[in-house]
C-alpha cells in the first residue's frame, strides 16, 4: 500500500488518470489517498503517516526527494462578454491584478497568484475567498471578478456548462510546477520512480 498526499488543486484533475493507468499496469499496488494542503501533507510526510506527497512548486521543499514533474501553466478566466478576454493571450496589468479573486489563506494556488499579481496580497471583494477551484469558479460566473486557473483544470472542463472563458497569459506565461516529494530517507524509492513515471506518463490520460 501507498499512502500518497495530493493537494485539492491537482487532485481531481491528474488521480484518475494516474489511478486507472496503475490499476492497468500494477494491479497488485494499493494506493491509499490523502486530499489535504501542501504544509499538512508535508507535516504527514514528517510524521512517516505519508509515503508521498503531489504537491505544486515553488514551495519549500528543502531537505526532502523533490522530483519535479512536468509545468501547469496559469490561465486567466472570467466572463465570455468581458473585453478583457476578446485578445487571445492578455498581458496581466496591475489594472486586471486588482481584479482577480483568491483561494482561501493555506491554498498555495494564492501564493502563486498573488506572486504573478506581483503583489504580497490583493485586497478580496469584500473579503470573499474561495475555498476550492469550484467555488472560485462560481464567483468569477457570478460577476465578481476572474480568477488564475490551472491548465490543468480548465483542460479537464472544469468550466464546461458557464458562461467562462479561458485565455493563456502572454509570454513568459506564469506556470506551476508539479512535483512529488518523498522523505530523503524513503525505503519505497522503486514505488517512488514508479509513480514519477506513471504521472509523467497518465499527464494527457
Amino acid at each position: 500500500v501507498i499512502k500518497l498526499g495530493v493537494i485539492p488543486t491537482i487532485a481531481p484533475f491528474l488521480l484518475p488518470a494516474l489511478l486507472s493507468k496503475m490499476r492497468d499496469d500494477f494491479p497488485d499496488l494499493k494506493i491509499v489517498l490523502r486530499e489535504d494542503l501542501s504544509a499538512n501533507l508535508i507535516d504527514k510526510l514528517n510524521r512517516h503517516q505519508l509515503d508521498f506527497a503531489l504537491i505544486a512548486l515553488p514551495y519549500e521543499t528543502e531537505g526532502f526527494l523533490t522530483k519535479e514533474l512536468f509545468d501547469d501553466e496559469l490561465w486567466l478566466i472570467g466572463n465570455q462578454h468581458d473585453p478583457v478576454l476578446k485578445n487571445k493571450e492578455i498581458q496581466l496589468t496591475n489594472q486586471l491584478a486588482d481584479r482577480v479573486l483568491l483561494l482561501e489563506e493555506g491554498n498555495c494556488l494564492r501564493e502563486h497568484t498573488l506572486t504573478v499579481c506581483r503583489k504580497s496580497d490583493l485586497a478580496s471583494t469584500d473579503g470573499i475567498e474561495a475555498t476550492s477551484l469550484l467555488t472560485l469558479v462560481q464567483m468569477v460566473e457570478s460577476g465578481l471578478g476572474i480568477a488564475l486557473l490551472p491548465e490543468m483544470a480548465v483542460k479537464s472542463g472544469l468550466l464546461v456548462q458557464t458562461n467562462l472563458i479561458a485565455r493563456p497569459l502572454s509570454a513568459p506565461a506564469p506556470k506551476r510546477k508539479i512535483a512529488l516529494i518523498a522523505r530523503p530517507s524513503t525505503a519505497r524509492i522503486e514505488e517512488f520512480n514508479t509513480l514519477v513515471r506513471v504521472l509523467k506518463e497518465s499527464r494527457g490520460g
